[in-house]
């Protein structure tokens, strides 16, 4: 039987699982922002006060608050702000910032650059470095690094971020000169300055991130190389090099790699008090000032929009996940 049919065949089956695995996703992606957008809406109109209010100021009498209201929708029904809500959702228009007096788009994409590469660098040095450590202290299992690799996840995982923040802020800035605090240069302005007004955050990040990479990526690996396949290769005579790099780590990677995504998704929301102790006009620190001035159409827009990137990056994660995995793809044709 020529061999060409057949793997044309098995291609086939596996785009028509990965067709439907993806369908699947993207359902369950939408019903979870449906079901977020629905619950941040009803909170934000559950709580006391509003930001006509806090508009208006302490001197505002009941005639400028109604206006207030007035101008920023608060005096329609609950369904018609619910139908105004979403159809802002649909059109990517968040409304505009009673705090600010900008779009919420606007001022998320401005803040957006400064908070996404703080995060993509930090994960991605926190992965890479997991990566190593962790290999190495898996296949060197009982040894002094692997006592070192359990040292630094639990060091990394119990240093709070603001003292540490603080503790790098005065060893780097203060006795080394190497970067600048609360100066924060844009990259088209100065590369330089703004690797020195980013070094520290971005290190900062990284040890956070590093302790749950690092015992996931070596649990990882010790599963790995207690694999059948694993001492197979060794009695065969496989060099020991080839098998870690290009078996094991492929074996232990899609669980690392889920977590760094999902770690990268949740630090373009989370990084407000590295963002604050830094002075750093990120998307953390834009989103305290919302909280504190009660702006809720900024509030719910930052909202809105982490969850959106939580969601798209498990969901890119997963794809794939699947698409490098071809046990994945043969599990989900059988069900089909």
């Amino acid at each position: 039987m020529p061999l060409t049919p057949v793997l044309t065949k098995a291609k086939n089956k596996d785009m028509q699982a990965m067709g439907k695995y993806a369908a699947k996703r993207l359902l369950s992606a939408l019903a979870v922002m449906a079901i977020v957008s629905l619950v941040a809406f009803a909170v934000f109109e559950i709580i006391p006060g509003n930001a006509a209010l806090i508009a208006a100021g302490t001197e505002g009498g009941i005639s400028s608050i109604a206006a207030m209201e007035s101008e920023l929708g608060l005096d329609r029904s609950f369904f018609e702000r619910l139908a105004s809500y979403y159809k802002g959702l649909l059109t990517l228009d968040f409304g505009t910032s009673s705090y600010y007096g900008e779009r919420v788009t606007t001022l998320i994409a401005q803040r957006l650059s400064v908070t996404f590469p703080l995060a993509f660098l930090s994960v991605l040095i926190a992965f890479s470095l997991s990566l190593i450590i962790g290999s190495a202290a898996a296949i060197k299992k009982g040894s002094i690094l692997d006592a070192v690799s359990r040292s630094i996840v639990q060091l990394a995982s119990s240093v709070p971020s603001f003292w540490l923040s603080l503790l790098l802020l005065v060893l780097f800035s203060s006795f080394l000169h190497i970067a600048e605090v609360g100066n924060y240069v844009r990259p088209s302005v100065s590369f330089s300055g703004y690797l020195k007004s980013i070094i520290i955050p971005v290190i900062v990040l990284a040890i956070s991130e590093l302790g749950p990479l690092l015992r996931l990526v070596r649990a990882s690996m010790i599963r790995a190389v207690d694999e059948d396949w694993y001492r197979i290769g060794k009695v065969r005579g496989v060099s020991k090099p080839r098998l870690i790099i290009s078996y094991a780590i492929r074996y232990a990677l899609p669980g690392p790699f889920t977590l760094a995504g999902t770690e990268l998704a949740k630090l373009l929301g989370g990084t407000a008090i590295v963002e604050s102790v830094f002075a750093l006009p990120g998307l953390g620190r834009l989103f305290l000032t919302a909280v504190e001035m009660r702006d809720i159409p900024l509030v719910e827009g930052i909202v809105i929009f982490v969850a959106f990137l939580v969601v798209v990056m498990n969901l890119l994660t997963d794809l794939l996940l699947f698409f490098l995995n071809p046990s994945l793809r043969r599990e989900e044709g059988v069900r089909a």
